[in-house]
């Protein structure tokens, strides 16, 4: 499968720009979708639903859905399509070039430590960065976009992440509030809407995500799971369009499906591993090397010989002189954050190192490539109008 590029012209940064400018605020440093978008978002509910996962190859086999049924187009992910740094676009409407979170796992030059940051606790586990008084907006560089909105803003989050420090840190002084099921999550959004009153809510749904890392995206678990999804969008966003508010639903990445002889496990490669200073960091996917200064040919030499059939093997610079993290001005850490390499896998191969608090790595679904089944997703509109 080709590698891909992000569109920072029609991409899921530029969907937020495009509801900011509609609900009245600035967009920062990116450019509204072109044409889409309304005015009018400011005078009635607008709904962004974020569905963890669903990406819009996989939507288009589900060409009877009430989702296909209202899907507008196309658009990419972010750099690399993975949950951590696109939710952190979505709530702060810039990309990873500004806001330089890299992936699952980043290395924080001013923590001296490896991060798993959506939870915000180290790699190897053990307590809460916040436990030593340290917060995710020292990390991040871009505040909550939900803090520069004119219009009241609310964040409608499963309820063991909504009151997270990164969940605090990305909603800012939107109102936060948490739901156990799927059910509650679109009774929580009518609520919200019910009087009809401006606002824009913000939407969160992982469960697609998760069922897919541990059966895949091609699973029956998976199909099912997505046609009574499917279901209760039916229901839920035609009510909240008959109410007179938008909805507007997208994802922040696709999936690819592997199979155990896909996974290069960096324990059968230990001349390589010697090599790093760190462990891999960004994604499986897409994994950022950091590499002693004394072995860089010999690690770019090792990567041609032993495993240039799996992966393509990038300088972090290269790919931020090219854009791949975003359009603008570039964050003074995101290079301290992606190491001297990055290691762009190849069809549906990943790379894993492991640390010894860790199992071993067991994943059906992945994210955070370049295919096209990762990094586009879909856009789609629920209102009035659509129905």
């Amino acid at each position: 499968m080709p590698m891909l590029k992000p569109d920072y012209s029609n991409s899921i940064v530029n969907l937020v720009a495009s509801i900011t400018k509609g609900l009245g605020g600035e967009p920062h440093g990116y450019q509204p979708l072109d044409g889409f978008g309304s005015m009018g978002w400011a005078q009635h509910p607008l709904v962004l639903l974020i569905v963890d996962g669903l990406g819009d190859l996989f939507l288009e086999g589900y060409p009877e859905s009430f989702l296909w049924g209202h899907r507008q187009g196309q658009l990419t992910s972010v750099f690399p399509p993975t949950t951590a740094t696109a939710i952190t676009s979505f709530f702060t409407g810039v990309a990873p070039q500004q806001h330089a979170i890299t992936g699952w796992h980043t290395y924080f030059k001013e923590l001296g430590a490896v991060a798993t940051i959506l939870p915000f606790i180290p790699r190897y586990r053990g307590g809460c960065f916040s436990e030593a008084g340290i917060s995710p907006a020292q990390l991040v560089g871009h505040g909550s976009l939900l803090d520069r909105l004119p219009v009241p803003c609310e964040t409608v989050l499963p309820a063991y992440l909504a009151d997270s420090d990164y969940s605090r840190m990305l909603s800012g002084r939107a109102g936060r509030h948490g739901y156990e099921s799927l059910e509650e999550m679109f009774a929580t959004i009518a609520a919200l809407v019910a009087d009809g009153k401006p606002g824009f809510i913000m939407a969160y749904w992982p469960e697609l995500d998760s069922l897919a890392h541990s059966h895949g995206m091609a699973s029956p678990e998976v199909d099912s799971l997505f046609r009574d999804f499917d279901a209760a969008c039916r229901h839920s966003l035609d009510s909240i369009a008959q109410q007179g508010g938008t909805v507007i639903v997208t994802a922040d990445h696709g999936l690819i499906d592997t199979v155990e002889s896909d996974l290069i496990s960096l324990e059968d490669h230990p001349r390589l591993a010697a090599m790093l200073t760190l462990p891999l960091c960004g994604e499986p996917r897409c994994a950022s090397c950091y590499v002693r200064s004394d072995c860089r040919q010999e690690f770019e030499d090792y990567i041609a010989e032993h495993l240039s059939a799996v992966c393509e093997l990038r300088t972090a610079r290269e790919l931020i002189d090219q854009g791949y993290f975003g359009a603008g001005p570039v964050s003074p850490r995101l290079r301290e954050r992606l190491g001297e390499y990055v290691l762009l896998m190849k069809g549906n191969a990943l790379i894993k190192d492991r640390l010894i608090t860790e199992k071993r790595f067991a994943q059906r679904g992945v994210h955070g490539g370049l295919s096209a089944q990762e990094l586009y997703v879909p856009l789609i509109v629920v209102d009035a109008v659509s129905r």
